[in-house]
């Protein structure tokens, strides 16, 4: 059992002492329980990429509200960021407690700080995508936030592959055969959508192929990406991209956002080994 306060100098030596010899008044509400509390967070982003405000409050055994004051604490010293849907991911102070060869190496944790570099450098939202079935699931991802909020991050969704950069980085990947297979009744229709056959699909990713990245405005009419795929490890098929709205994307610096994409995707490469 536990319980909230110790009674005043009870089982306290040394530097706890001068909380036990405080008055109730002065000690902070639930002083002890709201910092286990924090700390219970803490560990499971250790553990896990990211949490929605139900699933931590699940966790703490706590009402949403509560888990939501303690994520926003967390975000405020910048253990956490927060996307859309209520999703909050690791932070880069909580990237930097652990040394390197404690830290976790699943592919989400090795990728988060690689996405908050490309967010800042290129101004836009990155995203980690893995390929599932004939969809591109949103693994983790960084917002980068403006007036718009039209590229928000999509952490969790799952969307037709061939209507993202990403997506098209990792079909780009199969070989004829495996693409055919993924999609036995033709592609899926989209709202937006710009390819609409499978021959379409083969025409755009033997492109995709020959300029080593992929462009999509077919999610979304109003949000235009750019992504490359990532040589995560067997048998995962992984990319990356970053979004803008379409009055933000940087035409005509292209090749420099692609570089950088080329940069980042090579030095996730090398620290999954």
């Amino acid at each position: 059992m536990s319980v909230d306060h110790n009674p005043a100098g009870a089982g306290k030596t040394g530097a706890d002492q001068s909380d036990a010899d405080k008055s109730d008044d002065e000690l902070p509400a639930y002083y002890i329980a709201s910092v286990g509390r924090a700390l219970t967070l803490l560990a499971a982003f250790t553990e896990r990429p990211k949490l929605t405000v139900s699933e931590a409050a699940g966790l703490l055994d706590v009402a949403p509200s509560t888990a939501h004051r303690l994520l926003q604490m967390l975000l405020f010293h910048g253990y956490v960021e927060q996307g859309d849907r209520r999703v909050y991911v690791r932070g880069p102070r909580l990237d930097s407690l652990a040394p390197p060869a404690a830290r976790p190496r699943d592919v989400e944790s090795v990728v988060l700080p690689h996405l908050r570099r490309l967010r800042d450098e290129l101004r836009g939202t990155a995203h980690l995508l893995t390929l599932e079935g004939n969809g591109a699931r949103f693994l983790t991802g960084v917002e980068w936030r403006d007036e718009t909020r039209i590229a928000s991050t999509r952490v969790g969704w799952l969307l037709p592959a061939h209507t993202l950069a990403g997506g098209k980085a990792m079909l780009a990947r199969l070989g004829s055969a495996e693409l055919t297979a993924l999609f036995p009744d033709g592609l899926p229709v989209t709202r937006y959508g710009r390819i609409n056959t499978l021959a379409q699909l083969q025409s755009d990713l033997r492109a995709i192929r020959a300029r080593g990245y992929a462009r999509s405005r077919e999610a979304h009419e109003n949000i235009h990406a750019i992504g490359v795929a990532l040589q995560a490890p067997a048998p995962m098929n992984a990319a990356i991209s970053v979004a803008w709205s379409d009055r933000r994307f940087p035409a005509e610096h292209e090749t420099e956002v692609v570089t950088a994409l080329r940069t980042v995707a090579q030095d996730i490469a090398i620290e999954l080994g």
